[in-house]
């Protein structure tokens, strides 16, 4: 009993650490936020899920433990499928503290090659924090281009990268440039894997302006999937008012699989 008071109080003082601050040149500090929620919506899932990781005889780092599926009826609520490519990387924490916050879910859409030793631990807490995680190709090659070979040695180097890290089987894929074709198809259907477009594109990676990121993302509509990359530091200097917006506006963060339900290999999907 000692022993988990002692963890919980550890776990609750750097719940209420400040993260990193994000600033880029001429823009506003991104707010640091708790790691568990506002201090008016403390998410305990979040801290019991944490908890449950640190003790004795409870899964290794290789499998955080990872919150049971939500049943999400998207047909009632307002679902928007937040999805960030390209990571982990260096700002991939702070997204993740910005969605907890929100008591976001989003999807994250990750390349093998970036999957490592000091980015691994990012993407056991998307597991642990009910995120999904995507395949995006090892390192982000256009798969067209490829032989059916070397497309699933993207594909398989990947997968196993992730399954390390976190025991997750991938279901979604999300295709380099957004580039398919029929190989690109036949590949992801026998890897077991739906493609995953976008019906909102935010244009991040090209308009490095945190009030243009905001303003495509909050015009999504229910039932779309939105396209931003966690590598930016714009990206999460917008997610804050575009969070806020999209609250206004009464929208439920899902993932992918939660707006979209059960998936066919090698479909191609932009929105519900």
């Amino acid at each position: 009993m000692r022993i988990g008071s002692v963890l919980l109080s550890l776990l609750l003082l750097g719940g209420c650490a400040q993260a990193r601050t994000v600033t880029a040149a001429g823009e506003r500090p991104v707010a640091p936020h708790p790691r568990f929620g506002t201090p008016g919506r403390f998410d305990a899932d979040l801290l019991r899920f944490r908890l449950a990781g640190t003790q004795r005889g409870a899964p290794g780092p290789r499998l955080p433990a990872i919150p049971p599926p939500r049943r999400v009826d998207c047909r009632q609520h307002k679902c928007v499928a937040l999805t960030f490519d390209d990571g982990p990387a260096e700002y991939t924490g702070h997204v993740l503290d910005l969605l907890a916050a929100h008591h976001a879910r989003a999807t994250f859409f990750l390349l093998g090659q970036m999957v490592t030793d000091e980015t691994r631990d990012f993407v056991r807490r998307m597991a642990s924090e009910g995120h999904e995680i995507g395949n995006h190709s090892w390192d982000h090659a256009s798969l067209p281009g490829l032989s059916p070979d070397g497309l699933r040695r993207e594909l398989d180097r990947t997968q196993e990268a992730v399954r390390k890290v976190t025991g997750v089987r991938m279901r979604l894929m999300r295709p380099p440039y957004g580039a398919t074709n029929h190989t690109v198809d036949n590949e992801t259907r026998q890897a077991g894997l739906a493609q995953i477009m976008w019906a909102v594109d935010t244009l991040d990676w090209l308009n490095r302006n945190p009030a243009v990121i905001t303003q495509r993302s909050a015009a999504a509509k229910p039932g779309d999937i939105v396209l931003m990359h966690d590598i930016h530091a714009t990206t999460v200097q917008a997610l804050p008012r575009l969070l806020d917006e999209l609250d206004r506006k009464g929208f439920t963060y899902v993932t992918v699989s939660e707006l979209l339900g059960a998936t066919t290999p090698g479909k191609k999907y932009t929105n519900r």
